[in-house]
């Protein structure tokens, strides 16, 4: 008996110690993943540094995360491959492939088919590491994404307001320039006036972690009035137009859940109150000095022409290339537009669906649509799951779907497909839909055990109070 005791203790303390060190090794991974996801929100607006190929810091430093991190997720658990969308990640990559054997310029095709693939496999292995987290650690990861776009608003607003510092920004980039009127961008610096559509873009990705990490209704204003800011003096009308229309989406969304008519028109005319409040507020500030005033609206008002002209003229090229080369299917390759245009102007054509018809095909065009409808169902999904579960949920979800709404508006007018913030967001979103569905689960999995248990016990008790009756029976006779 006493060996027997003995036998049985080891195995148990055996047991224990090996949960022990599986959650320490699940811990420290957890950490790792935490400190790689931080310096990886960190370095995406950093554009500093032209690398070949568009390559960029941010990737370098995934790079020299990934393949550790990797190795240790593997080695603790069985790896789980998220296969949401493996279809349209497959249709892009076949149409990719099929226009390179086509292209006038393969070595172009090339390597976007190889930027694409890094793309969508730390895409993949991101969205596995985030469901390694918890609640208390993806928040971190919303915290520093927050603060990074916060620093990067208050560059952008400083650089409107001082010449010297955007030429000193563009400078670390190896551009000396300098121009009269131009448009602040941040650490946007790929080429020689920086990027301030990107920057803007940047900016409106970054209310998505702004309003899921929980910070005080005040704070969250406050920060979010200074994003609004930046992305107004960036003089990114596109980026303007896909805020106002997710925010519409996500007003409507959440007057539709209360069902309230009143409600809507409440919500739609305080949102309308706010966008002209802020507007004011932030054109008066700015018509106090002439320079500032002539700065905003040449930026804004004194492109409207000349940019819409532009792609106007820009669209219908790419049409007649397309027509041209009669390669509908699989289009005349990735970033052949250039090698192709008439007017060889060295431009991209600034519109996905348009980009992907022309270079990819109709292939590609399939794939585009159905990320776009997966992302668009992952977003209800998961605000409807999160009307569900009161007490963890909140409202704060619409954000996903008003976010892919602004995205969806955004690529009428610039392409923004490998935008790696983007997939980021689209990582998060497919985690929290995860972890919705698998705690779902879990209390079905509680709710039918407690069940089981309940009808467990009450079958006892009548099985007792059988036994007892009939012992009474045979006692009284």
């Amino acid at each position: 008996m006493n060996g027997y005791l003995s036998q049985n203790g080891s195995q148990a303390l055996s047991a224990n110690l090996a949960d022990r060190a599986e959650t320490r090794g699940s811990s420290r991974l957890s950490r790792l993943i935490v400190i790689w996801l931080v310096g990886t929100v960190i370095l995406l607006p950093v554009k500093i540094i032209n690398l070949p190929s568009n390559f960029e810091l941010v990737d370098i430093w995934i790079l020299i995360g990934l393949p550790v991190l990797l190795v240790m997720y593997i080695a603790g658990r069985r790896p789980v491959i998220n296969l949401t969308y493996a279809i349209p990640i497959w249709l892009v990559m076949v149409s990719s492939l099929l226009g390179t054997i086509v292209s006038p310029s393969a070595s172009n095709s090339l390597t976007v088919v190889l930027k694409e693939t890094y793309l969508f496999a730390w895409f993949l292995t991101i969205t596995t590491f985030l469901s390694v987290l918890n609640a208390a650690d993806l928040r971190r990861v919303l915290y520093a994404w927050s603060g990074v776009a916060a620093l990067h608003a208050a560059l952008i607003m400083a650089q409107f307001f001082s010449p010297d510092l955007w030429s000193f920004t563009n400078s670390l980039g190896g551009n000396i320039v300098e121009h009269e009127i131009y448009r602040p961008a941040g650490l946007f610096i790929c080429d020689h006036a920086g990027c301030a559509n990107k920057a803007a873009f940047f900016q409106l990705l970054g209310f998505v972690p702004l309003i899921l990490a929980g910070f005080s209704p005040k704070t969250t204003t406050v920060l979010g009035i200074l994003l609004f800011a930046s992305m107004l003096v960036t003089g990114s009308m596109g980026a303007t137009l896909a805020l106002a229309a997710g925010a519409i989406v996500a007003v409507v969304v959440i007057a539709i859940f209360k069902g309230n008519l009143m409600a809507l028109i409440g919500q739609f005319m305080r949102f309308v109150f706010v966008v002209l409040l802020l507007g004011g507020a932030f054109y008066f500030v700015i018509s106090q000095n002439q320079r500032y005033s002539e700065h905003f609206e040449r930026i804004i008002v004194g492109r409207f022409d000349k940019s819409s002209g532009a792609r106007f003229n820009l669209w219908q090229r790419g049409i007649d290339v397309l027509l041209e080369h009669n390669s509908f299917l699989w289009g005349v390759g990735p970033e052949n537009f250039r090698e192709l245009d008439p007017a060889q102007t060295d431009n991209q054509l600034h519109n996905d669906t348009l980009a992907f018809l022309v270079e990819r095909g109709l292939i590609g065009l399939l794939g585009l649509a159905l990320f776009a409808g997966i992302a668009l169902r992952r977003a209800i999904s998961v605000l409807f799951m999160a009307g569900k579960m009161p007490g963890r949920a909140r409202w704060e979800m619409v954000v996903f779907l008003a976010v892919i709404i602004s995205t969806m508006v955004e690529s009428l007018t610039h392409q923004i497909f490998r935008t790696r913030e983007l997939w980021l967001i689209l990582a998060f979103q497919e985690a929290l839909y995860l972890g919705m569905i698998n705690s779902q689960n879990a209390e079905l999995t509680d709710s039918a055990v407690s069940d089981n248990n309940r009808g467990r016990t009450l079958k006892s008790s009548k099985t007792t109070l059988t036994t007892t009756n009939r012992a009474l029976g045979k006692a009284s006779r």
